[in-house]
Parts: C-alpha cells; sequence; structure tokens
C-alpha cells in the first residue's frame, strides 16, 4: 500500500491532540476526539484491504487475521510486561490486583467491555486506571474481526454492483449511528464503550474509500484543496474548542471531526509541510506513543508528580518509550511470526491472571496498608447508603425520581426548626450527620439530595436528579417557604460542570431565589479533592515516608473555594477548606473514603464545628 503523508499528519495530530489532553495541557481541552480520527483511518485502510481482496480475488481471512496480530499485539505486550514489572514496585496491593485484572482484559481485547460494566471514560476513578486507553484497541480489534465476516456474503455486489454495495455499507453506517444516538441518551457509558456504537466513525473511514475515486474525479484540484484545508481546519478547532464537561461524547458533535477526517482522506492533497518529517515521524510513533503516555501519566499521579513542571518530563519519557517501542518492538521482523506472537500472548494473558488472583492478603504485609487500601470498597458496601439516606432521600444514577419519598424526607415539622439539605453527593455526605446532631439541636433535618447534578435553578445531568432538583425549586419550596428555617446548599462545584464565569452566574440566581422567597441560606463551602483516593494516600505515606498529601490535592478545588468566596457573602458561604478542627485520619477512619467525598467520620466533624460555632 502506497505510503500516504496525509494520513502519516493525521496519525501525528490524533495522538498528539489525545496525548496533550491527557496531560492536561491548556486548550487541548478536546483533545480526546483524537480518538476519533484514529476511528476514521482504520476503517479507510481495513476496507481498502478487505475490498480491494475482494475485487482481485485473493483475499485471505487468515493472512489479514495475522497481518493485524503482528502489527497491533507485540507493541501492546510490550506494554503491558512493562507496567505490571513497574507496578510491582510502585502499586499498593490492591490496585497492583486491579492492574491485573485489567491487563487480562486488554491483552483479549475486551477492556472495553470491562470499564462498561465498572466506570465512566471521564469519572475521576477511571483516570487512575492505568489501562483505560486500551479501550480504543479493544473496539478497533472486534472491529477487525467482524468486519470481514460481515462483508464477505456482499463481496460479489461489491465487483459487480458497486453503487448498490456504498447503499448497503452507508446503511451499515446509518444503523451504528442510530444506536449512537439512541444510547447516548439511555446508556452514555455503553455509547462511549462499545463497538457497535462506535462502529459507524469506522465505517465512515470505509465510505472514505468506497468515494474516493469518484469526488477526486469529479471536483477540480482547487476545490479538493479548499475541503481538505477546511478539514484540517476543523480537526483543530475541535481539539482545542470541545470539552466534555459540556457536551457528550460520542454525540453528533463526534461527526464534525469524523466528516473532517473524512474530506482529507477523500480530498489526498499532498501539502509540503505535511512531508515535514518530524510530523511523519510522529505519525509512525503514533501508536507507540499512545500506548505509553498514558501509563506514565497515571504512575506519575499515583505518586504524586503531577505538577505543571512535570508535564515536559513524563512527556520526554514517554517519546523514549515509544522510540524503544517502535524501533525495537513494531520494526522487529521476528514479530511477523504468528507463533512467537500467540506465544508470547498466552504468557501474558497467563501473567496477568496470575496478579488479578493472586491472594494479596496472604503476604505478611502492614495490616493497617491492608486496612486503608480496603477502606472505600468496604465503606460504599457497608456505610455509604446509610451516610447518604441513599434510594429514599438521595438519588443516585440508579435511582427514579418516584423512589424519592416526600412524606420521610422532606416533611415539615411546626414544633422544630425545619432545615433543608439540597445539593449533590456533597451534600448527601453530610446528610446521616446531620439528622443526627440537629436532633440534639432540636431542629429537623429535610434532604434532597441528587448524584451528578448541581442543585441550580436549570440543573443538567441523570434524568432522575433533574426531576428532583426541578421539584424542590418550582413545587416543594414555594408551598413550604413559610415553615422552611434554612436551606443548605452544597456542591462539588470544582467538578467543572460549568466554566467559572457561568457558575457564578446560576448561583447568584439561586442566592436571589432564596432572598426572594425570604428563606436564610447557608452553603457549605469547597472540601478538598485529590488525584487518588485519600485512603490510598495515607497508605502510601505508610509505605513511604516521603510521600506529601499536599502533592495530591486537585488545584483545581482550591481555586474554587477561592473563587466561590469573591462573591459569596461570608454571611452565606462558610469556608470549610482547611479546618484546623478536623482530623483527617484517626487510625482507624479517613475523613474521606474516595478522592472527594467525606466519609462519616469527616462529615461528623465538621457538622459539630458548624453547630458550635453557630454557623448553621
Amino acid at each position: 500500500m502506497k505510503f500516504r503523508n496525509d494520513i502519516g499528519a493525521l496519525r501525528a495530530l490524533a495522538v498528539l491532540a489525545v496525548v496533550f489532553f491527557h496531560f492536561k495541557i491548556p486548550y487541548f481541552d478536546g483533545g480526546f476526539s483524537g480518538v476519533d480520527i484514529f476511528f476514521v483511518i482504520s476503517g479507510y485502510l481495513m476496507t481498502k484491504i478487505v475490498l480491494s481482496g475482494f475485487e482481485k480475488q485473493n483475499f485471505s481471512f487468515k493472512e489479514f487475521y495475522i497481518k493485524r496480530a503482528t502489527r497491533i499485539i507485540p507493541a501492546l505486550l510490550f506494554l503491558l510486561i512493562g507496567i505490571i514489572l513497574i507496578g510491582g514496585f510502585i502499586l499498593l496491593p490492591n490496585d497492583l490486583q486491579q492492574l491485573g485484572n485489567n491487563s487480562f482484559f486488554s491483552s483479549l481485547f475486551i477492556s472495553n467491555i470491562d470499564y462498561y460494566l465498572h466506570s465512566g471514560y471521564f469519572d475521576i476513578a477511571s483516570q487512575n486506571n492505568i489501562l483505560l486507553h486500551t479501550w480504543s484497541l479493544s473496539v478497533e480489534w472486534q472491529f477487525y474481526l467482524l468486519f470481514p465476516i460481515l462483508l464477505y456474503p456482499f463481496r460479489n455486489s461489491y465487483s459487480d454492483n458497486k453503487i448498490r454495495f456504498i447503499v448497503f455499507f452507508s446503511s451499515l453506517t446509518a444503523i451504528s449511528l442510530v444506536f449512537n444516538h439512541y444510547f447516548n441518551n439511555t446508556n452514555p457509558s455503553f455509547s462511549f464503550y462499545m463497538f457497535p456504537t462506535r462502529a459507524w466513525e469506522m465505517l465512515i473511514g470505509g465510505l472514505a474509500f468506497l468515494t474516493e475515486g469518484h469526488i477526486r474525479k469529479s471536483t477540480t484540484s482547487p476545490l479538493r484543496k479548499i475541503l481538505a484545508f477546511l478539514g484540517y481546519c476543523t480537526l483543530i478547532t475541535c481539539i482545542l474548542t470541545l470539552n466534555e464537561e459540556n457536551i457528550s461524547w460520542p454525540s453528533y458533535y463526534t461527526l464534525f471531526p469524523v466528516v473532517a477526517t473524512f474530506l482529507i482522506i477523500v480530498t489526498q492533497c499532498d501539502f509540503k509541510v505535511l512531508a515535514f518529517k518530524p510530523i511523519q515521524w510522529i505519525g509512525k510513533l503514533s501508536y507507540s506513543l499512545y500506548l505509553w503516555h498514558w501509563p506514565i501519566y497515571v504512575f506519575s499521579i499515583y505518586l504524586g508528580l503531577n505538577k505543571p513542571f512535570i508535564t515536559l518530563p513524563i512527556l520526554i519519557l514517554s517519546l523514549a518509550l515509544a522510540c524503544l517501542s517502535y524501533y525495537f518492538i513494531e520494526s522487529n521482523k521476528k514479530f511477523n511470526e504468528i507463533r512467537f506472537t500467540l506465544t508470547c500472548t498466552s504468557g501474558v494473558v497467563v501473567a496477568a491472571a496470575v496478579v488479578m488472583l493472586f491472594p494479596y492478603k496472604a503476604l505478611k504485609t502492614n495490616k493497617e496498608i491492608q486496612h486503608l487500601t480496603n477502606y472505600n470498597t468496604n465503606y460504599r458496601k457497608h456505610d455509604l447508603a446509610k451516610q447518604f439516606r441513599k434510594g429514599s432521600c438521595h438519588l443516585d444514577i440508579d435511582n427514579t425520581f418516584d423512589q424519592y419519598d416526600v412524606e420521610f424526607c422532606a416533611s415539615i415539622d411546626t414544633t422544630k426548626r425545619n432545615i433543608l439539605l439540597l445539593g449533590d453527593s456533597h451534600a448527601g455526605v453530610f446528610a446521616q450527620s446531620l439528622k443526627e446532631q440537629l436532633a440534639t439541636e432540636d431542629a429537623h433535618l429535610l434532604q434532597a439530595t441528587v448524584s451528578t447534578s448541581y442543585p441550580l435553578l436549570a440543573p443538567k445531568g441523570p434524568k432522575a436528579s433533574c426531576e428532583l432538583i426541578n421539584y424542590m425549586y418550582q413545587s416543594f419550596i414555594p408551598k413550604n417557604a413559610k415553615d422552611i428555617d434554612e436551606v443548605i446548599l452544597v456542591g462539588f462545584w470544582g467538578s467543572q460542570q460549568y466554566p467559572d464565569e457561568t457558575l457564578k452566574i446560576k448561583l447568584q440566581e439561586v442566592i436571589q431565589y432564596f432572598k426572594d422567597k425570604k428563606i436564610p441560606l447557608k452553603m457549605i463551602g469547597q472540601t478538598p479533592s485529590y488525584t487518588i483516593i485519600f485512603p490510598n494516600i495515607l497508605a502510601l505515606q505508610l509505605k513511604n515516608s516521603s510521600i506529601r498529601e499536599k502533592n495530591y490535592v486537585e488545584a483545581r478545588s482550591t481555586h474554587i473555594n477561592n473563587f466561590l468566596k469573591t462573591f459569596v457573602s461570608e454571611d452565606i458561604y462558610i469556608d470549610i477548606y482547611n479546618l484546623p478542627d478536623v482530623k483527617k485520619y484517626n487510625g482507624q477512619d479517613p475523613y474521606m473514603h474516595d478522592d472527594d467525598h467525606l466519609s462519616k467520620y469527616g462529615a461528623d466533624q465538621i457538622v459539630r464545628y458548624l453547630l458550635r460555632n453557630k454557623l448553621i
């Protein structure tokens, strides 16, 4: 297959976009769209290989799968072996076990299914998954496996009636796009991770192959250059302006980078700048660089090194490892032997299974480290529902609005002060503590808390969450305003659902709302958030005395706390960011059970402080 500078440049642009996005380099908020560029390229190249084989009547499934395996698997195995060895020295037992689990599924190219079942791509917990990025390799591999099988029965149609074949191919693309739209509204995680909802991107790459000849014949050279230039401008705009906090992905927004890549491929304009050697070099390294950059970044977070000055060193290290992978693994002809590749794969699968299933509890490790590394899992299993009053007063993403128990959670007690707790999960953490401690103050707690939605007048997020927030603002509060003595508003304002200035406007609307209703308002302020779960920070400190908690604090949480204080008056905003009264660990319970949610122990301390100082 003739080498094309435009495809090499697209690979370079795609991988740099993803790397800069993951490394949180400013202005690359839409870098995640680089994966979609890769999908279109893969679809184009695979369609060209398969259909050219059909036309020449020499297509071989065996040869096709062997070439895909020897191209993709060796570099992935090199990565898995490397990070398992590194993880053995760095990771805590539970995290090493999870790495074994993820390595196992990645080596079998089904990690996208595992991640769909257990997490979302943009979740904080997922951001600490060393092999999160392998979901896209799994989707591509599933495409490689199914694509030629799906097209094979129609091979004669391709040779005899290309128009009919293009209609059939377009229908497949449309079906996948409909699936994507449907699941984007009903099950976003499925839409993101799964092959049926991602296949349309690769199929559009296939349409590029099917239509490129006609497009080049029917358009003039200047027009093709304009279309290609428009494609590059669109890609750069997407990379610099899209933001996962404001849009769902994939969605109709994904059409922009996908169609832009389509235009670049079908026009095949070989601009001189595309032949620039550094661009083509990055394009050659793109697969290995994609593989290595994310684990290096996650390891840096794990060690508390994710500071701005570390970005350049980890980028250089990622490039160095990508070079090692490309020149010694990808370019090594020994790995063209399928038996050798399959033998190595079997060995890595077994090694990953051992790491995943190893009985770490049997090792004579520090019992306190064991307790801390298991704390979040055990807390979620045994304590979380009671702390939040989940399913009745707090609606999580698996609850419906009908499950909210108005009588139990929001009944007015005319003999006591009625205090309404309103907010997201950062409000929910205070529910049990407030209920218990307000009872001693002859006060009655009303609760309406949700997951993943700010308590604003026009909330966005899961359907049930928005329905409850809207119900409180539009119905419950207006009807009961005279009997509500105080509202406590809490939100994880640092999660970046909105830009700062938009958040300011929306919070000012809420403040004015309660002022108009003549209901006293208090806002319990932002708590710190961490780059890994807080119990693990404590465990790492026990393992390594040089570990410092401050190195894991998210700068965003500090910023948002300071920002809120610039426009919310002191009589409303209660700054609890660094309370000296709060003890972060008592030898048994950390004050947070994950990366940003207070445990019952932490919430108890803050509520005692608030009541003791008559702040609520």
